[in-house]
């Protein structure tokens, strides 16, 4: 298993798993998104090889916030593909974030998984993450 930084030539391959994720993407859009995201000093993306395939990816951002002194990092993707799940993959990827994490001085993670996705509440629950509020989304368009 190689894990790596996310590179301009994984874009086709991230857009699949974004996919996997539930979140159908075209090439063009996530070549669009990643651009954004790769030269922003607050994002990091890392993805996992397993023999010359892309089989996993995680996503995340270093956020401030207005009620405590400390920045976090939030996790915005993270997806295994389906034929490889339960092979540590996720796990590799997470510890990755909080290496991350920890390099920058952050000392907390956080992530959002809609109530559907079970199998994420328990790999979170799993791994130390505790089960806080609810998340509420309005869309703004018309």
């Amino acid at each position: 298993m190689l894990l790596r930084e996310a590179e301009k030539k994984d874009i086709p391959e991230l857009a699949d798993l974004m996919g996997e994720l539930g979140y159908p993407t075209e090439t063009k859009a996530m070549e669009e998104r990643f651009a954004k995201i790769a030269v922003h000093p607050d994002y990091h993306t890392i993805v996992a090889e397993k023999d010359a395939e892309l089989v996993g990816m995680i996503g995340m951002f270093r956020g401030l916030s207005y009620e405590k002194d400390e920045p976090s990092i939030r996790i915005i993707a993270l997806v295994v593909k389906e034929e490889v799940r339960n092979q540590k993959i996720g796990q590799q990827l997470l510890e990755q974030a909080e290496e991350w994490a920890s390099r920058q001085g952050v000392r907390k993670l956080a992530v959002n998984t809609g109530k559907r996705r079970v199998e994420s509440h328990l790999f979170y629950k799993n791994r130390g993450f505790e089960e806080t509020g609810a998340g509420f989304y309005k869309s703004l368009e018309k």
